[in-house]
């Protein structure tokens, strides 16, 4: 019985550390992160994780080469709580702000210099990585991976690159499944907000000029319609 008792504790510890691990890293997370920062073996992070997706506490995503691992509920503020306190603060600025999209813009390139990212330590490696890769084309592809690890609000969203120009200078990418385009256009301050912040990380992460515009932005009654459009070009 008290044999019993110990393995009970012992399952009860892995999995609050493990998900606690999760929370810390809002921006996703893969195995071999938790493994490398618990310590636990690959065999237990699997077999916990496991566990911690069929008890909808934790999901999943691809993410390029990766598996990343996302909380349900994040560990500090609760994610309903947070997306409606950032709607009403976006809908309100485009309401007595209106026609200021270059402004927003803007805030995002200067805020990514100031947001601490919590990117998993392979994003970090490969950004590391691109920063001495010659290959434009290469960050452009990337793009795609990176994008949901720093748009916090909206992990599972869907981006297509719909062109990318033969000489890898520029690139246009489509975004669908977007909480922000949902009936309304009260939240796209949101995309031109990250339209910036994304300028900024790539600038960062190659050393090299970026500009990122938005295209297009199209909202529609129907959630799988609606989309936006970001035209990426590196200088």
């Amino acid at each position: 019985m008290l044999r019993s008792t110990a393995n009970k504790k012992n399952t009860i510890n892995h999995e609050f550390v493990i998900l606690e691990c999760i929370r810390d890293n809002p921006g996703g997370i893969t195995a071999s992160d938790i493994v490398n920062i618990t310590n636990f073996s690959r065999n237990t992070v699997s077999k916990y994780v496991l566990s911690l997706e069929r008890t909808n506490q934790i999901f999943s995503k691809k993410v390029g080469a990766y598996k990343l691992f996302f909380a349900k509920k994040e560990k500090f503020i609760p994610f309903e709580t947070a997306i409606t306190y950032y709607k009403a603060l976006l809908s309100k600025f485009k309401k007595y702000l209106p026609n200021n999209e270059d402004v927003a813009i803007q805030i995002g390139r200067e805020a990514a210099n100031d947001i601490k990212f919590s990117f998993g330590p392979n994003i970090q490696k490969q950004l590391r990585g691109l920063k001495s890769h010659p290959i434009s084309r290469l960050f452009l592809e990337s793009f795609k991976a990176f994008y949901s690890a720093y748009d916090i609000f909206q992990p599972n969203i869907d981006i297509t690159i719909l062109k990318i120009d033969p000489e890898g200078k520029n690139a246009t990418y489509r975004f669908k499944n977007s909480i922000f385009l949902e009936d309304t256009d009260d939240f796209i301050y949101h995309v031109y907000i990250m339209c910036g912040i994304s300028e900024g990380i790539l600038k960062k992460a190659i050393n090299r000029d970026v500009l990122c515009e938005v295209d297009q932005i199209y909202v529609s009654n129907k959630k799988e319609e609606s989309f936006f459009d970001f035209i990426i070009t590196i200088k």
